[in-house]
């Protein structure tokens, strides 16, 4: 039978094995970590020999990310439905803007119900058109911008 001091010994050794072999996996990952970054210059150096330039939207360095500015999608939404002078489908405004389905169906039903696009009986949407009155006293139906 082993004793408490055997069990704390044991224990203890196994502790120090584990610290040890973490150390070594350690060491192991930031050789490799150099390796990769090592051929990450050689590659861009590559591609500046012919003369090509690689701008990545997020780019990291010294581990942080740089991301590129926040777009407006709404602002978006509303210059293509205004454009394109037709009504569009969820899935065709998406395409246009390069946004995803689901955000921008969010982003239509917001726009919708501040009143600045409208959807038809189809289900396609379209920029409302706003009533202007006119400093002569007439109306201009004008695209909502």
């Amino acid at each position: 039978m082993s004793t408490p001091i055997e069990k704390a010994t044991a224990f203890l050794s196994k502790l120090e094995a584990d610290r040890v072999a973490a150390m070594a996996v350690s060491q192991e990952k930031l050789r490799e970590a150099m390796l990769i970054k090592a051929r990450q210059e050689g590659f861009r150096e590559a591609m500046e020999i012919f003369g090509l330039s690689i701008t990545p939207d997020a780019e990291v360095d010294m581990g942080k990310v740089v991301r590129r500015k926040r777009r407006d999608i709404r602002q978006m939404i509303i210059k293509e439905l205004s454009f394109s002078c037709k009504a569009m489908t969820k899935e065709q405004i998406a395409k246009a803007i390069d946004y995803i389905a689901e955000g921008t169906e969010a982003a239509l039903k917001r726009l919708e119900s501040a009143g600045k696009i409208v959807q038809n009986r189809d289900g396609h949407w379209e920029a409302a058109a706003i009533t202007v009155a006119q400093p002569n006293g007439h109306t201009h139906r004008d695209a909502a911008a």
